[in-house]
């Protein structure tokens, strides 16, 4: 027998996780959460405990493996035994295929966010790989510098709206930032960008490409795609029944869930409610995405998007609801 639940990372999904069984475990190797959505902030002259935060966590370790067989979690310190695991490792940014990816900048954490904004005081050509939801926010975000945004798609931000994407793109062109469509980065050096059409000059260059679960997952032996665990509609692993994930670690079969900050709550909540004898269907309700462009914040849905004063309310509310949460764990 193993001693409890166990919840494998403390990001938002975790967090959620957590608040809805307090006597479960919590393995985490950091006291502090990074918040990926507020790093652009850190760039506008936000102070970096904006977008980091501490918060309580049972147990300090680094996470080197699972043996699921055995229900045993390998920590760089020492092995755990579980009765049943969460998993909510969140994410990685997945750049290893672009040649020369030491020489660009990566968002994954408030620090790197910190990096960012001392390197942008000193630069002038700035590249941006990535036209999803972080690529269009940084290039609005970004003031005074001549940027170039490189987009491998025909659209930026695939799969929205299109009258949404067609009006950030109008936006950012408004800016001053040149757009590239239809161009894969092939090769990145200390001076400049490499595609598969063109050379561009550059002295600082972005990655805020696409995303897979934590890195770690894909050494784990269990069904998985693109490091994040296969799981049912329940949330449990269609390989073993006492494993669950949630957040950026889960891949529902024949569900493309987007990956915000309410689906990170819905399904920490319902994966730990499932973990402890409940039988809850995960069902996606499409809240929309609220992005930032230069200022102007946009509430953007499947079939439309919003443009309106009160955005900016449900923003503040989320933000606050988030750190309430936070502040709530840590008084447990």
């Amino acid at each position: 027998m193993g001693n409890g639940i166990y919840i494998l990372g403390m990001g938002l999904s975790g967090i959620y996780a957590k608040m809805a069984n307090k006597s479960a475990i919590s393995i985490d190797k950091s006291r502090f959460i990074d918040i990926p959505t507020r790093y652009i902030y850190i760039l506008n002259g936000y102070e970096n405990d904006y977008a980091r935060k501490e918060r309580r966590v049972d147990i300090l370790d680094d996470i080197k493996n699972v043996d699921f067989k055995n229900r045993e979690i390998k920590g760089l310190n020492k092995t755990y035994t579980y009765d049943k695991l969460i998993i909510a490792l969140g994410h990685s940014q997945a750049y290893e295929n672009i040649d020369g990816y030491e020489n660009m900048i990566k968002l994954e954490s408030s620090k790197d966010a910190d990096l960012l904004k001392n390197r942008l005081e000193n630069s002038n050509n700035v590249v941006i790989i990535g036209g999803g939801y972080l690529g269009v926010e940084l290039a609005g975000i970004i003031k005074g510098k001549k940027i170039n945004l490189i987009n491998s798609g025909k659209h930026l931000l695939n799969g929205i709206n299109i009258n949404a994407s067609n009006y950030i793109k109008s936006k950012l062109e408004n800016m001053g930032v040149n757009i590239i469509m239809n161009e894969r980065v092939m090769h990145v050096t200390r001076d400049r960008v490499i595609t598969n059409n063109s050379e561009i000059l550059a002295d600082t260059v972005i990655y805020a490409g696409g995303i897979t679960g934590n890195k770690i997952i894909k050494t784990f032996d269990i069904k998985q795609e693109n490091s994040r665990i296969i799981v049912n509609n329940k949330l449990r692993s269609v390989e073993y029944d006492d494993v669950y994930a949630c957040g950026d670690s889960m891949k529902i079969m024949n569900l493309n869930v987007p990956l915000t900050a309410f689906m990170a709550r819905k399904s920490g909540e319902i994966s730990m409610k499932n973990a402890m004898g409940n039988d809850l269907e995960f069902k996606y309700t499409a809240s929309g995405n609220i992005i930032n462009i230069g200022g102007e914040l946009l509430l953007i849905k499947s079939n439309k998007f919003q443009k309106n004063g009160i955005i900016k309310i449900i923003k503040n509310y989320v933000n606050k609801k988030t750190d309430k949460t936070i502040k709530k764990l840590n008084n447990n």
